[in-house]
């Protein structure tokens, strides 16, 4: 059996670093990491292709991010037949209402400010796995 990914799209170093560490803290999934929206959404379209993004549990997708931003990443995300299902939990230092309203109507799993702990992480992902 394949193993279970996360996807984190992350472009800050630091917030990439420790993002990891509480990943690697709350559970066994694999991560995988993209460092702009670029990359995640070429990633995505292969693993589309080889229907291997059945194995993602999560997407943890930073709002602020270089070439395609989270918040139209997350709408192509919705838009993909194929993905559309993915749970999305946005992980940001954003506080704009209005991005925050747009993901809530996207369907986001959960909105979370940086920095993220075990426990929220353990939560979203119980909640996941749960309703699977």
């Amino acid at each position: 059996m394949a193993p279970f990914y996360i996807l984190l799209v992350e472009d800050n170093p630091d917030d990439l670093f420790l993002a990891s560490r509480i990943i690697g803290k709350a559970c066994q999934h694999e991560l995988v990491t993209a460092r702009d929206g670029e990359e995640a959404d070429e990633l995505l379209r292969r693993m589309e292709q080889d229907d291997s993004y059945r194995y993602i549990r999560l997407v943890l997708l930073d709002l602020k991010l270089p070439k395609i931003s989270g918040l139209d990443l997350l709408r192509g995300i919705r838009d993909n037949v194929k993905l559309q299902g993915l749970p999305v939990a946005i992980l940001t230092s954003s506080d704009n209402e209005t991005d925050q309203e747009q993901c809530w109507q996207l369907g986001v799993v959960d909105y979370i400010y940086k920095p993220m702990t075990v426990d929220r992480l353990k939560g979203i992902l119980s909640r996941i796995e749960g309703a699977q």
